[in-house]
């Protein structure tokens, strides 16, 4: 009866809380999060533009999440702009498995495009 009460009382602390986290699940980053998550897009950004493209540079980031997968998966809404100097709102993934050789993928996705994903090394 008292191992019944403990995991209620802790069930309650959990709920009123009002954490929404879910374990393994996508957590939006603060703003603080946020440049750091920046700082990871353009070094992936840089290295790509290093090899066989695309080329992009960051305008704006609109929104950042992450999440803990087989790796980490970090999602972005940004604003780009492209070798033509032409800005767009793409969603860009990065799925970090730093343990592989080019463990690094990331996707483009920008409107009217097709899909684009490149691998890099760490």
């Amino acid at each position: 009866m008292f191992v019944a009460k403990v995991l209620f009382v802790c069930a309650a602390v959990v709920l009123v809380s009002g954490y929404p986290q879910v374990f393994g699940g996508p957590r939006q980053l603060s703003e603080s999060e946020i440049e750091e998550a920046t700082n990871r897009l353009q070094s992936s950004l840089t290295k790509l533009a290093a090899g066989e493209g695309p080329n992009y540079r960051i305008s704006k980031v609109l929104s950042a999440s992450t999440q803990v997968v087989s790796g980490s998966l970090d999602k972005y809404n940004v604003e780009l702009i492209d070798s033509n100097d032409a800005k767009k709102v793409c969603n860009v993934e990065i799925w970090n498995r730093s343990w592989l050789p080019n463990g690094i993928e990331v996707t483009f996705d920008c409107p009217n495009e097709r899909k684009v994903i490149k691998n890099h090394s760490a």
